[in-house]
């Protein structure tokens, strides 16, 4: 029985001294303010700890450790928004403070990216103790390599937005543009994180200049596009022929749309021809209704090719008349029509 005694006590007895980050003087001498952001964390227990009361007190710890982060981050920020209100007025100031406001809400396992994480049982007292430290230079660095990561996938973007107007594909061209804008408004908050952090070169490391041109190349690219654009309109009019109800109104339709519409077959690089009549004619008394029936072809006069060739039943339309109902169904079948070719005539816009 004594020997068991004996083996029981054993752990207390053979237990490794207490580290000595519980003492808060040690860790604010060797973590110091200037270089180390640090979480504490002490909670009394009974009996043996097991792998998720370690895990939980080292939860805790690195939630002090954000809170640090996030407390010193909003001081930072309080002196630059005064500085900024001076200069901006009152608007710069309140704009500034939501920004930073929304910075630190989303602050999580980022800032802890690089966090040494310690937890130790002390048996005698039954605490259990955890600490977390992450290095500001360390912090710095994980944002600035999140900022380029960003920056680079929207050169890439930018770089594939000019392949696709070489091809002629506008509409994609400017999806990838906005796509990079976008890709570049996310760095802001990693961008503010870094000036906070790094003093000295978190402003030059953040990249502003490099953001600035780039930018610049998206504005570039993007009037590039629309003026594509706008050339191939003037490049490609169109000449309609045919019935003349849908055809005085499909140049309306153009025109509206800046489509330049074409005098003469010789000057248009397309040849709308509209073959239409009146269908499906039925009454109910006095009251007549009617289609119409529309056979359309688009042909492109510099490839001789017929680009569209289709056949529209166009939407009931009624009248007091055979002749009023068809012209409702003519003139309602001129947005059928534009709907069938626009996508060919625009391009891709």
């Amino acid at each position: 029985m004594p020997l068991l005694l004996l083996l029981l006590a054993l752990p207390v007895l053979a237990q490794n001294p207490p580290p000595q980050w519980i003492q808060e003087s040690w860790r604010a001498a060797r973590y110091p303010n200037a270089e180390w952001y640090t979480g504490f964390a002490g909670n009394n227990i009974k009996g043996q700890p097991n792998s998720e009361t370690y895990q939980s007190i080292e939860k805790e710890a690195q939630k002090k450790l954000i809170e640090s982060i996030n407390v010193r981050i909003s001081g930072s920020s309080t002196l630059q928004t005064k500085m900024a209100s001076k200069q901006g007025g009152k608007n710069s100031s309140e704009t500034i403070d939501q920004n930073y406001a929304q910075q630190i809400q989303m602050s999580t396992s980022a800032e802890i990216a690089k966090a040494q994480t310690y937890s130790y049982h002390d048996a005698r007292n039954n605490i259990i103790y955890a600490f977390a430290a992450v290095r500001k230079s360390d912090l710095a660095d994980y944002y600035a390599t999140r900022i380029e990561f960003y920056l680079n996938e929207a050169q890439r973007g930018i770089e594939l937005s000019k392949q696709l107007l070489e091809l002629d594909k506008r509409k994609e061209a400017l999806e990838k543009l906005d796509g990079s804008k976008k890709v570049i408004d996310s760095t802001a908050y990693y961008r503010s994180l870094l000036i906070i952090v790094d003093s000295q070169n978190g402003t030059e490391r953040s990249q502003g200049e490099r953001i600035n041109e780039l930018l610049n190349e998206i504005a570039t690219t993007q009037i590039k596009a629309k003026t594509k654009a706008k050339a191939k309109f003037e490049a490609m009019p169109v000449f309609i022929t045919g019935t003349d109800i849908i055809v005085s109104d499909l140049r309306a339709i153009l025109s509206e749309n800046d489509v330049a519409v074409a005098e003469n077959r010789n000057k248009a690089g397309y040849i709308l021809e509209i073959d239409a009549k009146v269908c499906n004619l039925r009454a109910n008394k006095n009251f007549h209704y009617a289609n119409a029936c529309v056979n359309v072809i688009l042909t492109n006069t510099k490839t001789k090719a017929n680009e569209i060739t289709a056949s529209i039943t166009g939407p009931k339309e009624g009248g007091l008349s055979v002749e009023n109902a068809g012209e409702k169904a003519f003139r309602s079948a001129a947005s059928e029509v534009w709907a069938s070719v626009k996508d060919k005539i625009l391009g891709d816009l």
